[in-house]
């Protein structure tokens, strides 16, 4: 399945979790749910999913969110559908979180690549002034 194939799939019918929480924070949370039910450690997972384990660790505490290839092999690995991760259930599919999931994935390429910006402008500067 192609990144935006997952991209369409991860969303649900109604979330589980308080109103106030994060989607990083709600897909962590299952994350280690569904790695405890199926007798993970972090270690094990990540292993499995060629990361390291504090890069699992950081994306169970909802610190970092992962990549849409990433959740495709974390549901993979989890035998869950990327849905199920966020809270959802197998079929579930919600164009209101879709929406939310865009939008906060369309922020952070931005700040990926504003911040790619303000390093080239930086290389360039530095070139100029050889």
């Amino acid at each position: 399945m192609t990144k935006l194939t997952w991209i369409i799939v991860i969303v649900m019918e109604e979330k589980t979790a308080d109103e106030n929480e994060s989607i990083p924070r709600l897909f962590g949370k299952n994350v280690q749910k569904y790695r405890k039910e199926a007798g993970l450690t972090q270690e094990q997972l990540s292993e499995k999913l060629k990361i390291s384990q504090k890069h699992l660790s950081i994306v169970e505490t909802g610190t970092q969110f992962a990549s849409a290839g990433l959740i495709g092999r974390i549901a993979t690995e989890l035998n869950v559908t990327p849905a199920m991760l966020f809270g959802g259930n197998k079929n579930d599919i919600n164009y209101n979180e879709l929406n939310a999931i865009s939008a906060m994935m369309q922020t952070m390429i931005h700040s990926s690549l504003s911040g790619l910006e303000s390093r080239l402008d930086r290389i360039e500067r530095m070139l100029q002034a050889r």
